[in-house]
């Protein structure tokens, strides 16, 4: 038979956090070899989408709806497009080289199991 724990030893010392920073360090990692533009473009999708962390926010929908994403999107490019006149010429290189780092992130955390 189990054997219960008080409410307050259940959390079992914070562990939980403890094996989510090394697969923060690792994401933090990957980002640092982002390309310039594509450091900028992270920093305001990040800024977005705790603009939009909020209960009841599309976000959170079982199923987000297309039209909620593009909107947001669009938002996004318009305040890059006024942030920075001249867009890097090798855009479509620094996406690819984006998306590769975030896929290397994705399976080097599935090989260690971070999440």
């Amino acid at each position: 038979m189990e054997e219960k724990k008080p409410f307050y030893k259940t959390a079992e010392k914070g562990k939980f956090y403890m094996r989510e920073a090394p697969a923060e360090e690792e994401k933090n990692l990957m980002r640092t070899y982002y390309p310039k533009t594509a450091g900028m473009i992270q920093a305001m999708v990040e800024d977005a989408c705790d603009r939009l962390d909020y209960e009841g926010s599309f976000l959170y929908d079982e199923y987000p709806d297309k039209w909620s994403i593009e909107r947001a999107c669009q938002r996004m490019e318009s305040r890059m497009e006024m942030q920075t006149q001249s867009v890097s010429e090798n855009l479509l290189g620094e996406f690819i080289r984006t998306l590769f780092c975030q896929e290397m992130y994705r399976r080097r955390c599935r090989r260690k199991r971070c999440r």
